[in-house]
């Protein structure tokens, strides 16, 4: 499915960002990017060096005003801000390198906040096997993190959102629901949304949030091994990611089973609920990517000898569009998760 914005006839561009919404963005801004020669358009990382090893770079921004959770502190901030810019490289299939970072603080920030900051930006950048080196600083009422990730590709092939074809099956890394329900616990505590649900699941999909982990080991497996046709993180959400991977590789996709947390499944009572916390909350950082049938088993053992895991939960199509099969019926999926422009 390709998402379009269609300009209204004598249309003064007096409209809202915040109407627009970010994926209507995102496509408006397309036109204004220069093309990439090998990745193609809106891939989130880019491809800076085309002779091997290749070198990709990442950038992401985290605010105080739209993305810091409630009592977050800096040192998870650090962790996450490192995270969260090093996951769209992975979904490429490289290993991140180098860090290097934009701090605009605010002044009221106090001397042992900042270290915790900076020492976690450090601590997670070698856990990932990078170096921090340091950056830009900057003063502002509102605090704004930014992290620019490089990675590398010595031997493998990057993984792009373009090149699924028809009959691919798609897969995914873990499993979806959690975040859905620690969003809603710490952004409308008032709706009481999931009372039923028992309180070490709850803080588990707190601490998801919080403290996000990287499939790195997935991401570099299925590149070196050649393995996957496309693939991309699922940060937006997985509705959000499979219509992305939809729209660059023009096919559609029908999802056969919903990757939901296991143990989050007995406690909704409705098909609805379950399709929703699984496709459309965002902040999970697992790859979503496809794979020929015909090496579903080569991925089985591969994955199984290192230790990983993922599942198939449908296929590509020649049709386009996204849809859910449920009870013999196709549902069409909305292109709807996280967005930073919607609260």
């Amino acid at each position: 499915m390709k998402i379009k914005i269609v300009e209204r006839e004598n249309s003064n561009y007096m409209e809202n960002l915040e109407n627009l919404g970010e994926f209507n963005i995102i496509n408006l801004l397309q036109a204004y990017i220069d093309p990439s020669d090998f990745l193609g358009p809106n891939e989130d990382a880019y491809l800076y060096n085309r002779d091997r090893p290749y070198i990709l770079v990442n950038v992401d921004t985290m605010s105080r005003n739209s993305d810091f959770l409630p009592n977050q502190t800096w040192s998870q901030l650090g962790a996450k801000l490192v995270a969260i810019t090093f996951s769209d490289l992975v979904a490429k299939g490289a290993a991140p390198k180098s860090f290097i970072s934009s701090l605009i603080l605010e002044g009221r920030m106090k001397e042992y906040e900042l270290r915790e900051l900076v020492s976690e930006i450090q601590k997670t950048s070698h856990k990932y096997g990078a170096k921090y080196l340091g950056g830009d600083l900057g003063s502002s009422v509102e605090a704004v993190l930014t992290g620019v990730g490089l990675g590398s590709i010595k031997k493998g092939r990057i993984l792009t959102r373009s090149n699924a074809k028809h009959g691919d099956l798609v897969c995914v890394t873990g499993t979806f629901g959690l975040t859905s329900v620690g969003l809603d616990l710490l952004l409308s505590p008032q709706s009481r949304k999931f009372d039923t649900i028992p309180d070490h699941l709850l803080k588990l999909s707190v601490s998801l949030l919080y403290e996000p982990q990287l499939k790195l080991s997935e991401g570099i497996l299925l590149s070196e091994n050649d393995i996957a046709t496309s693939s991309i993180d699922s940060s937006d959400g997985l509705a959000v990611s499979l219509h992305w991977l939809s729209q660059a590789s023009r096919t559609g996709i029908i999802v056969h089973n919903l990757p939901i947390y296991p143990e989050l499944r007995s406690y909704f009572d409705s098909f609805e609920t379950i399709l929703d916390v699984t496709m459309f909350g965002g902040e999970e950082y697992e790859l979503v990517f496809t794979v020929p049938p015909s090496r579903i088993q080569e991925l089985e053992e591969l994955f199984s000898k290192n230790n990983c895991e993922f599942s198939v939960i449908g296929e590509c199509t020649r049709s386009q569009g996204i849809f859910v099969s449920h009870e013999g019926e196709l549902i069409s999926l909305p292109m709807k998760g996280w967005d930073a422009f919607q609260k």
